[in-house]
């Protein structure tokens, strides 16, 4: 054989490794960034996931769903458009206890989807976890949309309670921004009608 007695040489794959700058923060800190972006919007927090994958992971950590705040959306705009994405990340953030997504997730079931019991229900359990929010909601609810005459005394009593503590100037501003943005948004639906 011809050319056979050429040495056989060893082919050596030679791998360099780059590593990603954005590895070289723990997933951890990527996770409280994901958090604090979704603090401020929803859709930034889609987009942060969208752009690779080391976000994609730490955006989708249930210490962000966890923490995830929803005050910059108002209360009555969760009652428009929670299809897709958007529904997926309130479920998920209900899943993970989030008080901020069961006050919105109660609110809608209440008054979108008519099933009182489950938004009366969902309001009172946010409500018990400190969301003085699902608070003003729960009590208003329990004093004017309920025949028994319990529930009314204890919405009263609750609502005493926010007079007493100093938070009815919060709560006359809270409710006047629900009613106004509730309007609205009532308006629009009646229109797709």
């Amino acid at each position: 054989m011809a050319g056979s007695s050429e040495k056989d040489t060893k082919k050596v794959d030679v791998f360099v490794q780059h590593e990603c700058p954005l590895n070289l923060l723990p997933r951890e800190i990527w996770s409280i960034i994901a958090t604090m972006v979704t603090s401020n919007s929803i859709e930034d927090l889609f987009n942060m996931q969208a752009t690779c994958k080391v976000f994609l992971g730490a955006a989708r950590s249930d210490a962000v769903y966890k923490h995830a705040t929803m005050s910059y959306k108002s209360l009555a705009r969760f009652l428009l458009n929670l299809d897709g994405p958007e529904r997926r990340f309130l479920d998920h953030c209900v899943e993970v206890e989030n008080v901020d997504a069961i006050v919105r997730h109660g609110f809608a079931e209440y008054l979108r989807f008519g099933r009182l019991d489950k938004g009366m229900e969902l309001l009172a359990r946010a409500s018990t976890e400190g969301s003085v929010e699902a608070g003003y909601l729960y009590s208003m609810l329990l004093m004017f949309d309920h025949e028994d005459e319990e529930d009314m005394v204890r919405g009263v009593q609750m609502m005493e309670g926010f007079r007493i503590s100093g938070q009815l100037e919060s709560y006359t501003n809270f409710l006047t921004d629900v009613c106004k943005d509730t309007t609205v948004i009532l308006n629009e639906l009646f229109a797709r009608i």
